[in-house]
């Protein structure tokens, strides 16, 4: 009769294991990659770029005669919003709706900035900017700065803006864009987020950005 070789047990024994732990390791990287996913904001909501764009130098006033450049977008996240103090609707009305939703997120994020970027610097102080954007939050920073500068930031963030001639010599109103920018804490654009949006919708969005 033919003989018949047998596995040695231990070998057997040390097979499935090995098979045991390939697939806890599939299963592991599996769900790895599915918690890491980067979400996706619906269209009605913003955008987050697949990929962030850098931001080039800029030099703005800032509250307490402080000078504001791209290096303060740095170790934080940063929402940024185009507006004015003499703003008669969208920016009151969206400076009311991040000042809701800022709490939620503050928590979150700590270090999380709030920046009105004025659209009108021919009114527009750093002081009066400190007074108007307190009435909304304290925390909340706003910035002006000479023209050419301002254009700087407005063009890399895809910014437009354009005083209305309609308007009184010195009641003039300013078209602007009214979407709210995100930056990283690397300083790099990284998306936007709609205007209109409810409070608890906004702070989502914000943190699906975020990741």
């Amino acid at each position: 009769m033919p003989n018949t070789q047998t596995v040695p047990t231990h070998k057997i024994i040390a097979f499935i294991a090995f098979i045991c732990a390939a697939l806890m390791a599939s299963l592991f990287i599996y769900h790895s990659s599915q918690k890491h996913a980067q979400p996706v904001l619906s269209p009605d909501t913003g955008i987050v770029f697949s990929v962030p764009r850098d931001i080039k130098s800029f030099k703005l006033a800032g509250p307490n005669q402080q000078t504001f450049t791209e290096k303060n977008f740095l170790q934080h996240w940063t929402l940024v919003f185009f507006g004015f103090t003499h703003c008669s609707n969208v920016c009151p009305t969206t400076l009311e709706m991040i000042s809701r939703a800022y709490p939620k997120l503050h928590e979150t994020y700590p270090n999380l900035q709030v920046v009105l970027a004025s659209v009108d610097p021919e009114r527009d102080t750093p002081e009066s900017l400190a007074k108007y954007t307190a009435t909304f939050n304290p925390a909340f920073i706003g910035i002006t700065g000479k023209l050419p500068e301002l254009r700087k930031l407005q063009g890399q963030l895809g910014v437009y803006s354009a005083r209305d001639e309609t308007g009184a010599a010195d009641n003039y109103q300013v078209q602007h864009t009214s979407s709210i920018m995100l930056i990283n804490p690397k300083g790099q654009w990284v998306g936007l987020f709609k205007f209109g949006l409810k409070p608890d919708v906004f702070a989502q969005a914000v943190e699906i950005g975020i990741g």
